[in-house]
């Protein structure tokens, strides 16, 4: 069974993207699958939220497993099937792509359908508008020389605020 889910954003009023699916898949292929789509950089901390139908967070699917603890029951999304969670026409889930902000796709099932042995799963099929831009650590804090790069050309000029650090340089007694 070939699952077929829309993604949307509440930053960018455009964007549209439909990913196919099959229901024996892990959450880590449909992961993969947005973040190859989206160019964003894999790297990064990400969740799925099994929601109910008013978008509230029912159940975490984390990338990786931060605790040590057994009892923490921690599901990961290589070891959670999609057709497994979201069974049903509309079940609802939230793709949060930045933790830190709290940033995140709204994600709907919309079909169900027959497997198509000349596709390769899990597939983008349909893209519309621009995906929000995905924010790295370091832009929180440095600024860019020019607006086109994350990082400055010129590693002596990183443009922040020295008085932030030098507030907190302690006194040679």
């Amino acid at each position: 069974m070939v699952l077929k889910f829309r993604l949307i954003s509440n930053e960018q009023d455009d964007f549209i993207r439909d990913f196919e699916i099959l229901a024996e898949q892990t959450f880590f292929h449909l992961h993969m699958a947005v973040q190859d789509n989206l160019h964003f950089d894999k790297s990064q901390i990400a969740s799925f939220f099994i929601c109910s139908q008013d978008w509230i967070k029912e159940q975490e699917i984390t990338l990786f497993e931060l605790s040590d603890e057994e009892s923490a029951k921690v599901i990961t999304m290589e070891n959670a099937r999609v057709g497994d969670y979201i069974p049903e026409i509309h079940d609802k889930m939230i793709y949060v792509f930045d933790v830190f902000n709290e940033r995140l796709f709204f994600i709907e099932l919309i079909e169900k359908n027959k497997q198509e042995p000349s596709k390769q799963y899990p597939l983008c099929c349909f893209e519309q508008g621009q995906a929000p831009q995905q924010v790295y650590m370091d832009q929180l804090f440095i600024s860019p020389n020019n607006g086109d790069s994350p990082l400055p050309d010129d590693p002596d000029n990183l443009n922040y605020d020295s008085q932030l650090f030098d507030d907190y340089i302690p006194d040679e007694d």
